[in-house]
């Protein structure tokens, strides 16, 4: 396969993961915010790190570089402190005001999905691409 050919592939796999990740950053908060749990928020905000850092590996499969894979491995690191920072402070609103989140069905299912989805399919798929581009 020509790298053009798996470029795209990989192009692909981004976007997929994209629109997986958008929908689910709606489904998965609302789900959260119905059964006020800290844990389902936090995967649920995840997702949008998530498509923060498919956009970062879309711009960087665009133009390859030194200097650009630094800076997108640094955004990527700084969404994920954030997102750190985020469960420590719902971990102590929880904690401190003795809250326990309710049963949420929805955000089972999604997770559910999304475990089987990104797992079977799209992992298997991008380590396909990865191992090929790799050794090129």
């Amino acid at each position: 396969m020509s790298q053009t050919v798996l470029l795209k592939r990989g192009l692909l796999l981004e976007y997929l993961t994209l629109g997986w990740n958008v929908v689910g950053v709606i489904l998965v908060v609302l789900a959260a915010y119905a059964a006020r749990s800290v844990a389902l928020a936090g995967f649920g905000l995840d997702s949008p790190i998530e498509i923060f850092a498919s956009v970062v590996v879309v711009w960087q499969l665009k133009g390859i570089n030194l200097n650009r894979e630094r800076l997108a491995l640094r955004l990527i690191g700084i969404a994920f402190i954030a997102l750190v920072i985020y469960i420590v402070a719902q971990l102590l609103v929880t904690f401190l005001t003795g809250a326990h989140p309710a049963t949420s069905v929805g955000g089972i299912i999604w997770i559910a999905a999304t475990f089987i989805a990104m797992c079977d399919l799209t992992e298997l798929l991008a380590i396909r691409v990865n191992h090929i581009l790799s050794s090129t």
